[in-house]
C-alpha cells in the first residue's frame, strides 16, 4: 500500500472511517442543508470522537455508533438552534457558511478525510455511489415524511411535544441520517 497509517494520525487520534450525514427536512427543522462530511477518530484512550468537518462539531462515545448518534444529535440541535432563536434567524446561513469556510482545524480533518478516501480507493472501494446515496436520502425523507403524517393526526399539544422530542431523540432516525461510512475493514455501518 501507499497510503500509509501515518496519514490518517491526527493530534487527537488515528482516523478510522469516513462518513456523510443528511439532515432531512422535518416539521421541526423545514431547511434543505448539504451533506455533511465526518470522520471518526480513536482516541489513545480508546474512546471514539466523531467530526462534523463543515460545521466542526464533535460527538463522543464508547463506540464508533455511540460518538456518530451523539455528533447527529449535536448537528441537528444546532441547526436547530441557529435556524428558531431569535439571536441567529438573521444571519443563520451566513453562520453555516462560516463554519464551512476553511480554518486550521477543518483543514487538517480535510486532509486526513481525504487520505482515507484514496487509502480506500487504493484498496478498490469506491467512496462515490452517488445512486445508492441518492436512494437513502429518499428513504429517509419517506420515513421522516411518514413521521410527519402521524404527528398532524394528533390534535393534543402536549403529545405533539411528547412525540416530536421521542422522534428527535430516536436513535434510529438519528442513525439513518448517516447515509454513509466507510472504515477500513469496508463495512457500511450505517
Amino acid at each position: 500500500m501507499q497510503i500509509s497509517d501515518s496519514e490518517l494520525k491526527t493530534p487527537r487520534g488515528k482516523v478510522l472511517g469516513i462518513g456523510r450525514v443528511k439532515i432531512p427536512k422535518m416539521f421541526l427543522f423545514n431547511k434543505e442543508i448539504p451533506l455533511l462530511s465526518f470522520v471518526v477518530i480513536k482516541k489513545e484512550d480508546g474512546k471514539y470522537i466523531s467530526t462534523c468537518i463543515h460545521l466542526q462539531i464533535d460527538g463522543y462515545g464508547d463506540s464508533v455508533i455511540a460518538a456518530r448518534i451523539d455528533m447527529v444529535s449535536k448537528i441537528w440541535y444546532f441547526l436547530y438552534e441557529n435556524f428558531n432563536n431569535r439571536e441567529c434567524m438573521k444571519k443563520s446561513w451566513i453562520n453555516i457558511l462560516d463554519l464551512f469556510k476553511s480554518n486550521e482545524r477543518s483543514n487538517i480533518l480535510w486532509d486526513k478525510y481525504h487520505a482515507f478516501q484514496i487509502m480506500l480507493a487504493e484498496r478498490d472501494v469506491a467512496t462515490d455511489k452517488y445512486s445508492q446515496l441518492q436512494k437513502k436520502i429518499e428513504s429517509l425523507q419517506d420515513k421522516v415524511n411518514k413521521l410527519q403524517k402521524e404527528i398532524k393526526k394528533l390534535k393534543d399539544d402536549e403529545k405533539r411535544k411528547y412525540i416530536s422530542d421521542k422522534i428527535t431523540d430516536s436513535f434510529k432516525l438519528k442513525r439513518d441520517m448517516i447515509v454513509e461510512y466507510k472504515n477500513l475493514e469496508h463495512k457500511k455501518a450505517a
